[in-house]
Formats: structure tokens, C-alpha cells, sequence
């Protein structure tokens, strides 16, 4: 017995759950890996593996170690293990170094590039 026929479409607009990516932090004078693709929303969590590290945006946006500098922690290169979760929401590329061992321009730096969200979509079905 068919109780209605038709094909019904059905799209949902929306992005992924966000996802939390992993940075090491040393113990050589490392980022690992130093180029990381995100996207938009995404956590990136910055672990010092060993070594006097900590993160520091070239905008100055972040500096982070034991925390970040502004938000209760202390950003100063520390030797501890440590960890800490920045979320990145603005689209492009966003560089990164150790003060102890890096400049914006040289030594231990990295770059986080945060892509747009993906889309998720159903497909479209028939319904009987």
C-alpha cells in the first residue's frame, strides 16, 4: 500500500562538529607538524613535549604555556609539561614561535591555516 509518493529533498547547511588538532612543542627546538590546516572553530592544542617552550602568535594575539598571558595563565617559555587549547575562528593563516627559540621570521615557528567549515548535506531521497 503506497500512503504518498513524491521525492522530498532534504539539505541541511551547516558545519562539522569542531575538532581538536594536536601540536608538539619541542622537546627539540620543534613544532610537530609546523604547517597544520584547520577549520574554522577548530581547537588547536599546543603540548610541550619537553624543553624551555611556549607559543606566541606574530600578531601578538596569544602567548601561551602554563595558560595563556590575559586569560589567568602565564605565557612565559616555561620547561614544565604543559599543555593549552587555542580555538582559531578567523579565516587565513596564522604564524606562531617559541620566544626562547624563534622569532615571527625565523627558528622554531609554526603556521595554523584555518579554512572555511565544511558544509554537511543529505542527500536527497524518495519517500513511499
Amino acid at each position: 500500500m503506497r500512503i504518498a509518493s513524491g521525492v522530498a529533498a532534504f539539505c541541511i547547511a551547516g558545519s562539522a562538529a569542531a575538532a581538536t588538532h594536536v601540536v608538539n612543542v619541542g622537546p627539540q627546538a620543534t613544532f610537530s607538524p609546523a604547517v597544520l590546516q584547520v577549520a574554522a572553530g577548530d581547537t588547536v592544542r599546543f603540548r610541550n613535549r619537553g624543553g624551555l617552550h611556549n607559543v606566541v602568535a606574530d600578531d601578538l594575539s596569544f602567548r601561551c604555556a602554563r595558560g595563556c598571558d590575559g586569560t589567568g595563565g602565564n605565557g612565559a617559555p616555561s620547561s614544565e609539561i604543559w599543555f593549552v587549547d587555542v580555538v582559531f575562528s578567523q579565516l587565513g593563516s596564522i604564524g606562531y614561535y617559541c620566544e626562547q627559540h624563534g622569532s615571527p621570521t625565523d627558528g622554531m615557528r609554526g603556521t595554523i591555516v584555518v579554512l572555511p567549515s565544511t558544509p554537511v548535506e543529505l542527500q536527497s531521497f524518495e519517500v513511499e
